[in-house]
């Protein structure tokens, strides 16, 4: 099939059987311009081309034919024998991907042992999470134990009988009341922010951080008071009394403090402040 260049009128030659129905885009090898060849129009003599499909032979003009003059064969023969490999080998192709789709399995899931997933919640962050929750639930126990058992009216008049005068409710509240409040709400607000700060929560370990160092300051404190409250009692008092006292007080400064001053320490360490960071 003879091509002409609309830009620089520079001719050529394209095997017609090439060409697809929608068009071919060439570039001028001259001067580059580029345009759509077309196929010509279906016509009585759509099977006479220029050049044979299957050996090539050209006549490099107008001249057509219908039957290859070099190799025999009858062009119309031929093309629709390509047309049907063509559409023969899609189809396959086709065929191909689909099975091939429909065969691919999901990957297998990694099944990890039990073994293993404890190990992998042996985690610094989770192990101080999972302590402190079970000491808040003890102090919430604790706490809500008391005042479950707390009777005003009982304890004044017990208290009264002793000192041989009566006493105010605030008193008794302060004395027998407060601590299991105290220890209750200490107990949930604890137990939130533990949950939190096993979310890896940064606010939940600021919280944490800060009532671990109330109790540290909250336990010396109360018996220190106890002491004070023990020794205003009208009752006498001896050295080895006072000296077993002063011992009591360390030794429980020691037994709780110690141990939250070490967790105070701890959440201060890389290995829970570079993970609790959301």
């Amino acid at each position: 099939m003879k091509i002409v260049c609309p830009n620089c009128n520079a001719s050529g030659s394209i095997p017609e059987h090439v060409i697809p129905e929608d068009g071919h885009f060439l570039d001028c090898p001259r001067c580059k311009h580029g345009f759509t060849v077309m196929r010509p129009r279906a016509t009585s003599e759509s099977y006479l081309v220029d050049t044979c499909p299957a050996c090539n032979y050209s006549t490099f003009g107008e001249e057509r034919f219908e039957t290859c003059p070099k190799c025999g064969v009858l062009i119309k023969t031929c093309l629709e024998r390509q047309r049907e490999e063509q559409r023969i080998v899609k189809e396959q192709v086709l065929l191909a991907k689909t099975y091939s789709h429909d065969d691919e399995t999901a990957p297998p899931e990694e099944t990890v042992s039990p073994v293993a997933e404890f190990i992998d919640s042996l985690h610094p962050v989770n192990l101080v999470g999972w302590g402190c929750g079970v000491a808040a639930i003890i102090i919430f126990c604790m706490g809500a134990w008391g005042v479950l058992d707390y009777d005003a009216n009982a304890l004044k008049e017990q208290i009264s009988a002793l000192q041989d005068e009566p006493v105010s409710t605030w008193y008794v509240f302060s004395r027998f009341g407060l601590i299991p409040w105290i220890k209750m709400l200490f107990g949930a607000a604890t137990m939130v922010t533990v949950y939190f700060f096993l979310q890896r929560r940064v606010v939940a370990l600021k919280l944490l951080t800060i009532l671990v160092r109330m109790v540290m300051g909250f336990i010396p404190l109360y018996l220190l008071i106890c002491f004070v409250s023990w020794v205003l009692q009208p009752i006498s008092h001896s050295v080895s009394g006072y000296f077993v006292e002063i011992i009591n007080i360390v030794f429980m400064v020691a037994l709780f403090g110690i141990p939250l001053a070490l967790l105070d320490r701890f959440l201060r360490d890389r290995r829970i402040v570079s993970i609790v960071k959301l």
